[in-house]
C-alpha cells in the first residue's frame, strides 16, 4: 500500500512538473515530469501486481485446505 501511495505521489508530482515545464517552455522539465509520471505509474502497477499475487496465493492455500478437509 505504501509503495502504491508513493507511486501516486510521484505520478502527481510529475504531472505538476510537466505542466510547469510546459508553462515555462522548459523542455527538460516537461520531459522529466513525464518520466516521473511513468515511474510513478510503474510503482503503482508493481504494488498492485504484488497484492494480486498475495491474494492468489491465499485463495490457492484456502482451496487446498478445503480439499484436504473433505478427505
Amino acid at each position: 500500500m505504501a509503495d502504491e501511495l508513493t507511486g501516486k505521489i510521484k505520478h502527481v508530482g510529475g504531472k505538476i512538473q510537466e505542466e510547469v515545464g510546459e508553462f515555462l517552455g522548459d523542455k527538460k522539465m516537461k520531459r522529466d515530469g513525464k518520466l516521473s509520471q511513468i515511474e510513478g505509474e510503474a510503482e503503482q502497477d508493481l504494488e498492485r501486481a504484488a497484492d494480486a499475487v498475495e491474494e492468489a496465493a491465499a485463495r490457492k492455500n484456502a482451496a487446498k485446505i478445503a480439499k484436504e478437509s473433505d478427505i
